[in-house]
């Protein structure tokens, strides 16, 4: 599970947008799907949205708060279908990943390499976060 990671700008919205509109604008996107897990830094926020009454199709979003972007992230894994709430707690538990979340910037032109007992690494210049 996991591997490669990227993160694909899915909009932009306007820089400064309230928090609350930028969540639904995202809602609105994917046809109103079902939060079950919003975790907020001051820089970033993680959503964690899956199709109701199907805990297997989640997916990870990831919004640059300074710049008004929301990032899909996606890993060359094969789980096609999405990912449950207990893959999510591999990530961020095991996976360190809410480094990233903390620091939104650090996906913008770049892959990640993330698995299980390690910190992210950058595909594109090798340093660790």
């Amino acid at each position: 599970m996991f591997g490669r990671m990227s993160a694909t700008i899915l909009t932009r919205l306007d820089a400064g947008k309230d928090l609350e509109t930028a969540v639904a604008e995202l809602l609105a996107i994917g046809d109103y799907p079902q939060i079950a897990r919003w975790i907020q830094f001051p820089t970033g926020v993680a959503l964690f949205l899956v199709v109701p009454g199907d805990p297997e199709s989640g997916a990870i979003y990831v919004y640059d708060r300074r710049e008004g972007v929301w990032y899909w992230v996606d890993f060359d894994d094969q789980k096609y279908s999405g990912y449950s709430l207990a893959d999510l707690d591999v990530l961020l538990e095991e996976c360190h990943f809410l480094r990233l979340v903390e620091n939104p910037r650090l996906l913008r032109d770049r892959e990640w390499f993330v698995t299980p007992g390690r910190t992210p690494v950058s595909q594109q210049v090798g340093a660790s976060c």
